[in-house]
């Protein structure tokens, strides 16, 4: 009886300890936060952290509206001055994303480096390059916590508006002459021209200056140039630097005709030529004789 007695304590011994460890197990699983997410091919077993899935949201919102401001943006050019705000943003979230950690897990493991699309990674990636590709940091001074316009593209923007202004208001298409225009806008155009040459620290103009002010005197030029003509006024000093160039190069074809006609004619001594084959001839009848 007794024997019957222990072997049914110790069975149920044993099943209040199973118990207590399937408890156990159950509690310590639901309360187990990985530092990294298990994939079972449908979806994670854990959902990705709020703070992750809060930053992702305004990183698509800061995406959305710099690509919706670039493009209406992008012709004439004012991508650069008037998206630099929706830049920072979308520039500042990312960063966000990569340095957030949640519980040893950072977001960017959630979202980056699992698949071939590279979703987050390649809209990054373009809209830098967009940045990028139009120099747009030259316009500005970044030194401050809020990027501000810089003093020389404040200063090539209001030679540009003057500049523009002067053509609006002296060019008539009805009366089809640019002449008047030109000759009232010509010291603005220069010095507009002048100050965004002195901008560049290369011959091609372009390399450290943004894209906003390339666009503005690529535009200009072409205004002053084809649609005003106003190059014509350079035609009178072409002529004479061409008619110059021209008597300077004739000169030595002239002072080889002079020297080859006019100079003095002297007779030159006949010279006589002898072949080896004489000489030998000769050579050897003068040792016959001696």
């Amino acid at each position: 009886m007794r024997t019957m007695k222990s072997v049914v304590l110790f069975l149920l011994f044993i099943k209040f300890n199973l118990l207590g460890a399937d408890i156990s197990y159950s509690y310590h699983f639901n309360t187990y936060k990985p530092t990294e997410l298990f994939y079972n091919g449908e979806g994670y077993f854990y959902d990705i952290p709020d703070n992750c899935t809060r930053i992702l949201n305004s990183f698509a919102e800061s995406a959305m509206n710099f690509t919706r401001c670039s493009i209406l943006h992008a012709r004439p050019v004012k991508l650069c001055r008037e998206c630099v705000n929706d830049y920072v943003q979308f520039f500042d979230t990312y960063q966000k994303l990569l340095h957030t950690e949640i519980n040893g897990t950072t977001c960017t493991f959630m979202y980056l480096s699992h698949d071939r699309f590279e979703v987050v990674l390649s809209y990054y990636n373009n809209i830098d390059a967009i940045w990028n590709k139009g120099n747009c940091n030259g316009c500005f001074n970044w030194s401050t916590e809020i990027p501000q316009v810089s003093n020389s593209t404040k200063k090539f923007i209001n030679m540009f508006n003057e500049t523009v202004d002067c053509i609006k208001s002296n060019y008539y298409p009805s009366m089809n002459d640019t002449e008047e225009v030109c000759q009232k806008c010509s010291q603005s155009y220069i010095q507009l021209d002048e100050y965004y040459k002195s901008l560049s620290s290369d011959s091609i103009g372009v390399d450290s200056i943004c894209m906003d002010i390339v666009d503005s005197m690529n535009t200009t030029r072409s205004i002053w140039s084809k649609t005003l003509n106003c190059c014509k006024l350079r035609r009178h000093p072409e002529i004479i630097f061409l008619c110059v160039t021209g008597v300077i190069s004739f000169l030595p074809l002239l002072f080889y005709f002079v020297v080859r006609y006019c100079g003095p004619i002297r007779d030159l001594p006949n010279v006589l030529k002898q072949s080896r084959f004489k000489q030998t001839i000769l050579r050897s009848a003068d040792g016959r004789i001696n």
